[in-house]
C-alpha cells in the first residue's frame, strides 16, 4: 500500500492523462465502428480532445518551469535530470515523430481509398438493382394476378369461393381474398388450410383506392415479425357488371435472403453516403486524435523521465544537502534512508560517518577547550608570574613575552613579539627607544646576542631529547636600564615535543638585583661591624697617649722641640678623631635602628630642612618646590632627615666649586599613588663609570668621603618600601629622584 500510494502521488497526473490517451482510443475504435455515433458525439469529443490538450501542456510547461528555476537556483542532481530529460526525449521523440508521419499519411490515404467513388457508385448500382428487381416482381404480380381476374370474372360472380381457390392455385399465391367495397371478406383461400382469416388487412385508402378503379401493388412488411419479412401486397377491383363491386387482394411472399440482401446492399449504401458526408471531419479528427495521442506519448514520456530522474537523484541531492550542512558545520543533521537500495545503503553510510565526525569533532573541541582552559591557566600563572618569561619558535622568534619580563627589560612587548631574536641582536636600533636610553638599548641587544649564542652552543653541543634537565643553560648578566644596573639570572632550555625535538625555546628571567644587593649590604654590615669593634678599642687608649705624652713632655721641651711635639701630637689625635668618625659611620651603617613608621606630612619635613641650609652669606642656595595638597606618608622621621640630610650635603659638595652652586628639592604626587620627591643641583654630574657603584659601600670618589653616604640612603628608602634612581648629565647636574608610597586613606 505504501509504495502504491507512493506511485500515485509521483505520478498520479501522468497516470491520469494516460487514461486520457486510453480513452481516446476507444473512442476513436467506436468511430471506425458506427459513422452515425460520430456525428453525434464529435462535437463532445473534439472538446474534449482541445481540453486534455490543454491540461497536457499546462503541466509540460509547469514541469519546464520547475525544471529552469531548479536550474536557476542550482538545485543538486538537475543538471543530470535535464541531461537525462532530454536524451530520453530525443531518443523516443525521433521514433514517435517518424512513426506519426507515416500514420498520419497512412490514414490520409487510407481514408481516400475508403471513399472510392468506383466504390461508392457500385454500391449505388447494387441498390438501384435490388430495388429494381422488387418493383419488377410487383408489377409482374399485379400483371399476373389483373389477367387471372379477367379470365375467373364469370367465376367470381358465380361462385367466388370456389374461384378465390382456383385462382390462388394459378398465381401460387400465399393467400386471395374477396372483399366487398364496404370492406366485408366475401371468400378467403390460403395455402395454409388451418387460416380461415387475411394475415393483413387492406386499409381505408386502398379501399377508397379501389373504389375509384385505381389497383394497388407494392412491397409491405409482415408487422409484428420477429424477423423482418416482406411481401407484395395486390388489390384491384373486379365484378364491374354486377350491381355491387368487389376488391381482390392476392398476397405474394418475398424470399427472405432476398430481402435481406437487399436490406444490406441498401443499410451499406446509406452507411457509405454518410461516410462520405463525413470525410472532411474523419480526416481532421484522426488527425486530432493521433496528434494527441504522439504529444501524449511524447510528454507523458517526459513527465515520467524526470519524475523517474528526480526520484534517482533524489539520494544525491539528499546527500548534497547533507554534505552543505556538513560545510557550514552542521554535525547534527541526518539523511533520511527512504529506499532500501545500494543508494540507501550509501546514505545509511553517510550519516554513519557524520556521526562519526561529530563524535571526533565533539572530542576534539573539548580537548580543544580543555587546552585553550590549560592554556589561559598558563597564561595567567606566567603573567602573574615574578619572574619574566620568554617563549620562541623553532626559528627564535619571540612568541610570548609576560609582563614581569616588560617590567625588568623595561621594554614593550609590542616591539619584541614576532620578531628573530638573532635579528634583533644585529639591529641597529629598537623601535621607539629615547635617544637617552642608548646604553639601555645597547645592554639589551649585548643580551639577546648572548641569548643566542647560549642557544647555538647547547644545541651544538648536546643531542639530548628537549626535555632533558641536563638540556639547559643558566647565566648571570649585568643589565643597563634607565635608572640604573640590574642584575639578571637567566635560565633558558629548549621546548619538548613528541618528536623529541625541539618545539621552540624558553628563557626564564629573574631580577636578583636585590637579592645581591642584600647580600652584599649584608656582607658589608658585617665588615663595617667587625672594622668598628676592632678599631674602636685602641684609639681612645691612643688619643690619651698622645695627650698625655703632650702634656708631660710639653713642659720640658722648647722652642722648635716643643711646636714639633705639638704637630705630632695634634696630627695623631685629629686621625684619631677622624678614624672615630669613620666608626661611628661603620657603626650607623652596621646597625640600623629600628624604624618607627607614622603618619607624616613630609613635605613639611622637608621644607623644615631645607630652610636649615638658609644662610645669606653663603655663596650656594638650597630651594624647596612642594606640592601644595601635599599628602600624608608614613615614614621614620629621624630617618628621612638624615635621607635628606645626606643628599643635600652631596649636592652641596658636588658644585662647591662652582660660582653659584645650586641644590634645588621638588616634591609632586604621580599616579595618585606616590610621592616623587626630586634632589637636585648644578654640579658636573657623575661620571658614566661610576653611575654603577654609587649606592655600594665604600664607593666614593671624594678625598675625605667614606663612601657610605648613599649606601645608607639606599638603605632608608628601602626600609620606607620605596625607591631611589638617579639621573645625571654633565649639562644638567645630577637629580635624585624617590619614590615614596601615599597613605592609603589618602
Amino acid at each position: 500500500m505504501g509504495s502504491f500510494g507512493r506511485f500515485l502521488k509521483q505520478f498520479g497526473w501522468v497516470s491520469l492523462l494516460f487514461s486520457v490517451l486510453m480513452l481516446m482510443l476507444v473512442m476513436m475504435s467506436q468511430i471506425l465502428q458506427n459513422a452515425s455515433k460520430f456525428e453525434e458525439a464529435y462535437s463532445v469529443m473534439l472538446v474534449i480532445t482541445w481540453v486534455g490538450v490543454g491540461v497536457l501542456l499546462g503541466l509540460f510547461v509547469r514541469t519546464l518551469w520547475k525544471l529552469y528555476r531548479q536550474f536557476q537556483q542550482n538545485i543538486p542532481g538537475i543538471k543530470i535530470t535535464i541531461r537525462l530529460t532530454v536524451l530520453a526525449t530525443i531518443l523516443m521523440g525521433i521514433p514517435a515523430i517518424t512513426i506519426f508521419a507515416f500514420s498520419l499519411n497512412f490514414i490520409q490515404q487510407g481514408i481516400n481509398q475508403w471513399f472510392d467513388v468506383t466504390t461508392e457508385d457500385a454500391l449505388n448500382k447494387a441498390a438501384n438493382l435490388a430495388t429494381i428487381t422488387l418493383d419488377n416482381k410487383t408489377r409482374d404480380s399485379l400483371k399476373l394476378t389483373q389477367s387471372v381476374v379477367s379470365q375467373q370474372q364469370i367465376g367470381l360472380e358465380f361462385n367466388p369461393v370456389a374461384t378465390v381457390d382456383t385462382i390462388r392455385i394459378l398465381l401460387n399465391a400465399q393467400e386471395v381474398a374477396l372483399y366487398q367495397t364496404n370492406q366485408q371478406l366475401a371468400a378467403f383461400s390460403s395455402r395454409d388450410n388451418t387460416q380461415i382469416l387475411p394475415s393483413t388487412t387492406p386499409g381505408d385508402n386502398l379501399f377508397q383506392q379501389v373504389r375509384k378503379e385505381t389497383p394497388y401493388a407494392a412491397i409491405e412488411s409482415i408487422p409484428g415479425a420477429t424477423l423482418k419479412e416482406q411481401f407484395v401486397r395486390i388489390l384491384i377491383p373486379v365484378g364491374r357488371s354486377l350491381n355491387s363491386q368487389y376488391a381482390l387482394q392476392a398476397i405474394f411472399p418475398i424470399p427472405q435472403n432476398l430481402t435481406a440482401q437487399a436490406d444490406s446492399v441498401a443499410v451499406a449504401a446509406q452507411q457509405y453516403s454518410e461516410l462520405s458526408y463525413l470525410k472532411g471531419p474523419l480526416t481532421t479528427s484522426f488527425t486530432l486524435i493521433l496528434s494527441m495521442v504522439v504529444l501524449l506519448t511524447l510528454v507523458t514520456a517526459v513527465l515520467f523521465t524526470v519524475r523517474a530522474v528526480q526520484n534517482f537523484t533524489s539520494p544525491i541531492r539528499t546527500l548534497a544537502r547533507g554534505t552543505k550542512a556538513v560545510s557550514r558545520g552542521d554535525y547534527t543533521i541526518r539523511m533520511p534512508v527512504k529506499q532500501q537500495d545500494e543508494f540507501g545503503e550509501l546514505i545509511s553510510s553517510f550519516n554513519d560517518m557524520i556521526s562519526r565526525i561529530a563524535q571526533a569533532r565533539n572530542d576534539i573541541k573539548l580537548s580543544h577547550q580543555q587546552a585553550e582552559v590549560q592554556k589561559l591557566y598558563l597564561q595567567t600563572v606566567i603573567q602573574n608570574l615574578t619572574s619574566g618569561v620568554i617563549t620562541m619558535d623553532t626559528q627564535q622568534q619571540i612568541r610570548t613575552l609576560n609582563s614581569a619580563a616588560e617590567r625588568i627589560l623595561d621594554v614593550k612587548s609590542e616591539h619584541l613579539l614576532d620578531q628573530s631574536m638573532s635579528f634583533l641582536a644585529k639591529a641597529k636600533t629598537l623601535e621607539e627607544l629615547p635617544g637617552d636610553q642608548e646604553l639601555h638599548q645597547q645592554s639589551l641587544q649585548h643580551l639577546l646576542g648572548r641569548i643566542v649564542q647560549e642557544f647555538s652552543d647547547l644545541e651544538s653541543a648536546s643531542n639530548k631529547p628537549a626535555n632533558d634537565s641536563e638540556n639547559s643553560w643558566s647565566m648571570q648578566f649585568e643589565f643597563q636600564v634607565a635608572n640604573g644596573q640590574k642584575i639578571l639570572f637567566l635560565h633558558g632550555s629548549p621546548l619538548p615535543a613528541l618528536d623529541q625535538k625541539a618545539a621552540g625555546y624558553i628563557i626564564v628571567i629573574d631580577d636578583i638585583t636585590e637579592l645581591v644587593q642584600a647580600q652584599v649590604h649584608a656582607a658589608w654590615s658585617d665588615v663595617a661591624r667587625r672594622l668598628a669593634h676592632e678599631i674602636k678599642n685602641p684609639l681612645t687608649p691612643i688619643q690619651l697617649s698622645a695627650e698625655r705624652l703632650n702634656f708631660k713632655l710639653g713642659r720640658k721641651l722648647e722652642g722648635e722641640d716643643q711646636a714639633l711635639l705639638d704637630r705630632l701630637t695634634l696630627t695623631i689625635i685629629e686621625q684619631v678623631s677622624t678614624m672615630q668618625t669613620l666608626v661611628q659611620a661603620f657603626s650607623d651603617y652596621a646597625n640600623t635602628p629600628e624604624v618607627k613608621l607614622q603618619r607624616t606630612e613630609l613635605c613639611s619635613l622637608i621644607q623644615g630642612i631645607t630652610e636649615m641650609y638658609q644662610d645669606p652669606s653663603a655663596k650656594w642656595q638650597v630651594v624647596s618646590h612642594l606640592d601644595q595638597n601635599c599628602p600624608l606618608v608614613l615614614a621614620d622621621k629621624s630617618r628621612l632627615r638624615q635621607l635628606f640630610h645626606n643628599l643635600i650635603k652631596n649636592a652641596l659638595e658636588a658644585c662647591e666649586e662652582l660660582p653659584a652652586p645650586k641644590v634645588e628639592v621638588r616634591a609632586d604626587v604621580v599616579d595618585n599613588d606616590h610621592l616623587e620627591i626630586h634632589v637636585c643641583d648644578n654640579g658636573p654630574g657623575i661620571p658614566q663609570e661610576a653611575q654603577n657603584w654609587i649606592f655600594e659601600p665604600y664607593s666614593t670618589d671624594k678625598p675625605k668621603g667614606t663612601g657610605l653616604g648613599l649606601a645608607i640612603v639606599r638603605k632608608i628608602v628601602d626600609e620606607h618600601h620605596g625607591q631611589i634612581r638617579v639621573k645625571t648629565s654633565p649639562a644638567e647636574g645630577t637629580c635624585f629622584i624617590i619614590t615614596l608610597p601615599i597613605l592609603a586613606s589618602e
